[in-house]
């Protein structure tokens, strides 16, 4: 019997990209403290009763990225997609001065109007075909890690700041009153 693999299903995303790990199922399943027979009942698609468990996953995950497999989070992609949500990786954020805040602001920005234009040049003739899609989509998809990596970069010059004031506190009690 042959099983035909999806790309939408995580078991089968996860089986196909273990399987691009280097040297196999054979040299992950050591890596994860799993003999090889094991991991391959476990990561099979088919498998019913003795499927990996999100620990286990998890792990593969990480062995799988850290090797530089290809489309190694695509499992964890395919399960959200299940469930009506996405996954969006978190760029590097952490340089939080004030002009890496305006550029990131300005990165979403120039993202938005260049997705905007391309949806306003498509509907120009009050239809979207398929193709004009194919064209819109990846633009407005390259948006959103420039958003998160915006989101993060608040995120984290709020600690910074916040911490700041708390250190500023202890050390200048006098300017919180003069201020006051």
């Amino acid at each position: 019997m042959t099983y035909k693999y999806g790309e939408t299903d995580q078991h089968d995303c996860l089986y196909n990209v273990a399987r691009e790990y280097p040297g196999g199922l054979e040299a992950l399943a050591p890596r994860m403290g799993l003999g090889s027979k094991l991991l391959r009942k476990k990561i099979g698609p088919a498998e019913k009763t003795n499927n990996m468990t999100w620990e286990e996953v998890s792990v593969a995950l990480e062995l799988l990225q850290s090797a530089g497999v290809d489309d190694a989070l695509l499992p964890m992609q395919a399960m959200a997609f299940r469930h009506g949500m996405i996954c969006v990786p978190i760029p590097d954020a952490a340089d939080v001065t004030e002009e890496a805040l305006s550029a990131a602001a300005m990165q979403v920005m120039v993202q938005l109007g260049e997705a905007i234009a391309a949806s306003k040049d498509a509907m120009s003739d009050g239809q979207l075909s398929q193709c004009e899609l194919v064209q819109i989509e990846p633009k407005i998809r390259r948006m959103l890690p420039a958003i998160v990596g915006w989101i993060e970069k608040l995120r984290l010059r709020a600690k910074k700041d916040s911490g700041r004031g708390f250190v500023d506190k202890l050390l200048h009690p006098r300017r919180e009153k003069e201020s006051a």
